[in-house]
């Protein structure tokens, strides 16, 4: 037999018995992590190995890599086990057990007819196979990594950034800590929104928990203020210490024809006194 009839013929096998060598993977499994597999995953898990083994066998097959399929195979993989906390090391050491019992599976049915040379030339590619698999798969934990962190900081800025009600038409936003480039874009969207929904006509920007004035807050303030004009809600600035003052100044940033108080109680009063 030629080695492309003995590797198109392993490919067919594989294929054919792709149910029963998924349920040995699943059953290695069991034994090589017996606190996270049980019996009751076994369906869930086995239509993703048999398309696994369907992936090999078509290579086989066709003496040519599925890279393509195979990246996919492991993006929608690597996604489901990120969401599931599984941790990437411990995938990437599963899918070395997946190989062991596919060429052991392979090996198994044609040891008549397998020589060193086509074992070793089959073993490459699959090796080949799993590289560009593993390699999706550290792609979706990164994906999955960085999509948790954007909504933890959005989930963190909406906490930092709170719009908090005084009366029917006016809020309060107290600001604490400092105001970077992301912070300053998402906090922007986040007031907005907020003021929009409560319906109200004028927000104090309260800046006495600010500490560091640098030009990326000046530019998320001021940003924030032209915005909030866009939408006829009147800002008003509470809490601005001296220094801060004098470096928006310096920045050339005029705040002249807005209202601004020494403390947050002042504001609050002076609008009190305005409804009288």
């Amino acid at each position: 037999m030629t080695h492309h009839t003995i590797t198109t013929s392993i490919g067919d096998q594989l294929i054919e018995r792709k149910h029963e060598i998924a349920n040995n993977i699943f059953s290695a499994l069991l034994d090589a992590y017996p606190t996270i597999y049980v019996e009751a995953r076994r369906i869930e898990s086995l239509p993703y190995f048999e398309q696994l083994i369907e992936l090999i066998g078509e290579g086989l097959l066709r003496g040519e890599n599925n890279l393509d399929k195979s990246s996919q195979w492991g993006k929608e993989v690597g996604r489901l086990a990120s969401g599931q906390g599984v941790p990437l090391h411990l995938s990437i050491s599963k899918s070395s057990l997946y190989k062991k019992v596919i060429l052991e599976d392979i090996v198994l049915h044609n040891e008549a007819t397998l020589s060193k040379e086509i074992l070793l030339q089959i073993t490459n590619d699959i090796d080949h196979t799993f590289t560009t698999m593993i390699s999706a798969f550290c792609e979706a934990y990164s994906e999955y990594a960085e999509e948790q962190l954007k909504i933890s900081e959005e989930k963190y800025l909406s906490l930092s950034t709170p719009v908090v009600p005084i009366f029917s038409d006016l809020a309060v936003l107290p600001l604490i800590g400092q105001v970077d480039e992301v912070r300053g874009e998402m906090m922007a969207e986040h007031v907005l929104l907020e003021c929009k929904k409560l319906s109200i006509h004028k927000l104090i920007i309260d800046l006495s928990g600010v500490y560091e004035v640098n030009p990326l807050f000046q530019q998320g303030i001021m940003k924030l203020i032209d915005s909030l004009k866009l939408l006829g809600i009147e800002p008003i600035l509470s809490g601005m210490r001296p220094e801060m003052s004098i470096e928006f100044v310096q920045m050339g940033i005029n705040i002249s024809s807005l209202k601004i108080y020494q403390s947050l109680n002042k504001a609050v009063e002076n609008h009190e006194n305005e409804i009288v």
